[in-house]
């Protein structure tokens, strides 16, 4: 008996707007399922803003997510974060695509897709969720509820980032003035051009495509931390610049 996408999709639409979390109504057998459910909430929210994309390690298999539209938000951002079920925040190098690449079966190869990568720039990831009891619940539905992205708040533009030394890059997240995370890398995946890269094939072979304008991040170098309403965060790549949001 298959699963019942377009139920799953109703839900999550129904708890983005109504602000009451969900229970997972069904078990996600595959990562298609996953996919099409993204793509169903992502097909009644808008275009999408651009995606998310992660890799536990250098070799690992990058997860991706749509970020929907509106949630590319520019720094220093404000948010209510009263109204959140939780307020993560994870500090990021994200890009920006400067060329629409569309739809087609063949890939992309790495020359081709960072082709089509404009700038990077300091990213903080906004996470909350629309899942209930979501630290018990299956991975894949967290990765169907786009792997819990709310925003993604645009910092200061990376110049020359082809030419950065990605490991030895420090990060610093400071909250409320005080220092939380200061240290050399921290990204699981190490060269975040490799998930970036990735991401653009597959959303050209199997997403319907990339366009200008979009923007990709490519995951946390501060890990995921969670904190109250009223908090200030800033992130920064020292040297290369920083982000800034308060809930």
């Amino acid at each position: 008996m298959g699963v019942d996408i377009s139920q799953a999709v109703n839900r999550l639409l129904e708890a983005r707007r109504s602000g009451v979390q969900m229970k997972p109504p069904f078990a996600i057998p595959d990562r298609a399922t996953v996919f099409a459910i993204q793509d169903g909430v992502a097909a009644a929210t808008g275009p999408v803003a651009g995606w998310k994309v992660g890799a536990r390690t250098p070799t690992a298999d990058p997860n991706p997510a749509p970020l929907l539209a509106g949630a590319l938000v520019k720094s220093p951002a404000t948010f209510d974060g009263k109204a959140m079920h939780m307020i993560g925040v994870e500090i990021e190098i994200s890009f920006h695509i400067a060329q629409n690449i569309a739809a087609r079966s063949t890939p992309v190869d790495r020359e081709e897709a960072l082709a089509a990568v404009g700038d990077a720039f300091v990213g903080m990831e906004v996470v909350d969720t629309r899942l209930a009891d979501f630290r018990s619940a299956d991975p894949e539905w967290l990765l169907a509820d786009n792997q819990m992205n709310q925003a993604l708040v645009v910092g200061d533009p990376i110049a020359n980032w082809r030419t950065l030394d990605w490991p030895t890059l420090r990060v610093k997240l400071t909250i409320d003035g005080k220092t939380e995370v200061e240290q050399t890398g921290g990204l699981g995946a190490v060269d975040p051009v490799r998930p970036l890269a990735w991401m653009i094939d597959h959303a050209v072979r199997f997403r319907g495509g990339i366009a200008r304008g979009q923007a990709i991040t490519t995951g946390s170098w501060t890990g995921l931390r969670y904190y109250p309403p009223g908090t200030s965060a800033r992130g920064e790549f020292i040297g290369l610049g920083a982000v800034e949001a308060t809930f």
